[in-house]
């Protein structure tokens, strides 16, 4: 019997993104939570804190996520569901090595699960350095905000943005950091890149459709050739370049990954009748 299907809308929560007054959060992360909200698949009762270092209020933040939806969304802005998302938004000031920003963190929340309805299920967004990830899951687990994995709710969800690390030594590191804090079931690796549209296509592309299917394969492909064509420069993203460069922030993820959907071979049917013969063969 299979099990049945989950609900699309999930639980309330509270989504808190560290690196909130950045770069990645304007372009991808709340306008992708907006867009969720359009498609019918944002929980009433949520809430996104925006956590950084510059200075803003809460007016402030939500002036500069309508420009950034206005600019990055992929669905537009409209009025009457902005009046819905926006009061959804707050940020909180502090700096990821502070111990006063944690406690401070806690208190909002608690603040906020209060006025809004809000249960202590909450998903924390780690889009700052990999330098500063350590610091920041420990700040959570002394501030007491991260739930145990008991059972289905509450909830305590980590994503961790890449990079993770810059070398094989360091990923680990970071891993080890995390894992000190949060049950791997709560921690979810993510690059964003993969989360575009167009690159989630790439499987339905080639596996339900019956012209590419047959041919898209090692033995009919030549060769495969993918272009980034970026319409932006550095602009305020020197600090991170600084230490990451081109070849870590694009090629050896955001390009490789997409290679991998591009040119992964298609998984093998085991309940084949053939296929099962050639499994007892290789077993004798």
């Amino acid at each position: 019997m299979s099990e049945p299907s989950r609900p699309l809308i999930p639980q309330p929560c509270t989504v808190v993104i560290f690196g909130g007054s950045g770069d990645l959060a304007r372009r991808k992360l709340v306008p992708a939570l907006y867009n969720l909200l359009l498609d019918g698949l944002l929980p009433e009762n949520c809430a996104v804190l925006a956590t950084g270092r510059k200075p803003m209020t809460d007016e402030q933040f939500r002036e500069s996520v309508r420009e950034g939806i206005t600019k990055y969304s992929r669905q537009p802005l409209k009025p009457d569901m902005w009046a819905r998302f926006a009061p959804r938004l707050f940020y909180l000031a502090g700096a990821i090595d502070d111990p006063a920003a944690y406690a401070q963190m806690h208190d909002r929340l608690t603040q906020l699960g209060s006025e809004h309805k809000l249960s202590k299920n909450r998903i924390f967004y780690l889009a700052i350095p990999p330098t500063s990830i350590a610091s920041a899951v420990q700040g959570l687990h002394k501030a007491g905000l991260v739930e145990p994995p008991k059972g289905p709710f509450p909830f305590s969800h980590v994503v961790v943005e890449k990079p993770i690390g810059h070398d094989l030594s360091s990923a680990c590191e970071i891993n080890e950091s995390i894992a000190r804090v949060f049950d791997e079931s709560q921690i979810f690796r993510i690059d964003h890149y993969l989360g575009k549209e167009t690159v989630q296509n790439v499987l339905a592309l080639r596996f339900a459709n019956g012209i590419f299917e047959p041919i898209w394969n090692r033995q009919f492909v030549d060769h495969v050739q993918i272009t980034v064509a970026e319409t932006i420069g550095i602009e305020a993203r020197a600090a991170y370049y600084e230490q990451a460069g081109a070849i870590r922030d694009i090629f050896q993820n955001h390009l490789l990954q997409l290679l991998a959907l591009t040119a992964m071979e298609p998984p093998i049917d085991f309940t084949s009748e053939q296929v099962r013969n050639e499994k007892v063969k290789v077993l004798r």
